[in-house]
């Protein structure tokens, strides 16, 4: 079992994250962590200097944002095939409204890692959400999309403008995002310090007109996982790079993972005239990804910077440190 400290990002303005610069109509939804880390690295660089941001970005690991409603924290569905009940419902029923999950509130959750099956009403699933039974009987929505078509004026005289679709998340003034966190104590203040400046800033696309900013509250902290003795495996919380050497140990012939693509432009760098520039492309392992090993994940921290014959190209850093909680799950497919 672990314990992690908690931020909340609460306040959010409309938010936007980028899947590309040509796919501005369908927004990521999801902050990770290398995105996360990245920006308050960046932050970090701005009041103070670049000197040890690698040692910065390598002291900490951080998950990627996940949902909450008042006190009621989510935590990602894990791969595969969830040991979930729906009363009075098939199974081969059970599995196709199961799909549509994507987020299971905190005390669910950690029934599941434990290996133990539980039982849900079919009202304890609404959306993309399986929640525990609300006080009063109603089930938080907590962001909604909505997709607005804007104009691109050119700079060049003669050319026509263009129109294009812009979706926007809107989170519900009770809801927000949460982070967890392996930091502790000095650092702990830094990276709390440092999202209070973000959020001040903006996070993700158009920032310039008020997009992705938000207020920082500490959650308190969030224990986690199953012990080391009873555990059969590790599950990420966040985007993760394996080292060469712990490769075989992850069993992936055995294990249960999804894949993600990272890049984009280099949009944080405090030197505008390199931010057109495309960082080199890398793969993670997803969120929800399930190695079967013991053994606590390393991770390490890669350079995205492209190559580019210029004096004023800098690194552009990459956690891939995974911050992951040991788990048990029974017939795990």
């Amino acid at each position: 079992m672990k314990t992690f400290s908690i931020i909340k990002l609460t306040n959010l303005s409309p938010i936007h994250i980028g899947m590309g610069r040509e796919a501005t109509d369908c927004s990521a939804h999801t902050i990770h962590s290398d995105t996360l880390s990245a920006a308050l690295a960046a932050m970090r660089v701005q009041i103070k200097s670049p000197k040890e941001i690698k040692e910065f970005i390598n002291s900490f690991s951080i998950s990627s944002a996940f949902p909450f409603w008042e006190n009621h924290l989510y935590l990602p569905k894990p791969q595969g095939r969830l040991q979930v009940r729906i009363k009075e419902k098939e199974e081969s029923l059970t599995r196709k409204v199961l799909k549509g999950v994507q987020y299971i509130e905190s005390s669910l959750w950690s029934q599941l890692i434990k290996g133990e099956i539980i039982y849900v009403d079919q009202n304890q699933i609404h959306k993309n959400l399986l929640s525990e039974s609300m006080n009063n009987g109603s089930f938080p929505i907590i962001s909604r999309s909505q997709v607005n078509e804007r104009v691109s004026v050119s700079r060049e005289k003669g050319k026509d403008a263009e129109p294009f679709f812009f979706e926007w998340d809107f989170y519900h003034n009770k809801a927000g995002l949460y982070v967890l966190t392996d930091a502790q104590n000095e650092l702990l203040k830094e990276l709390y310090e440092l999202f209070t400046i973000l959020g001040e800033q903006g996070i993700g696309t158009d920032r310039n007109i008020g997009g992705g900013k938000f207020k920082v509250e500490y959650g308190g902290t969030l224990e986690l996982g199953e012990t080391k003795e009873n555990s059969n495996g590790q599950l990420l919380l966040s985007l993760y790079i394996p080292t060469e050497e712990e490769l075989p140990k992850l069993s992936l012939k055995n294990s249960l993972y999804s894949i993600l693509p990272r890049g984009g432009f280099m949009a944080g760098s405090c030197n505008e005239k390199i931010r057109h520039l495309h960082k080199k492309n890398i793969y993670m392992f997803n969120v929800g990804s399930y190695f079967i090993t013991k053994e606590q994940l390393q991770g390490k921290v890669v350079d995205l910077q492209p190559t580019w014959n210029s004096n004023e190209m800098h690194p552009v850093y990459r956690s891939g440190l995974p911050l992951s909680v040991p788990i048990k799950i029974l017939n795990y497919e």
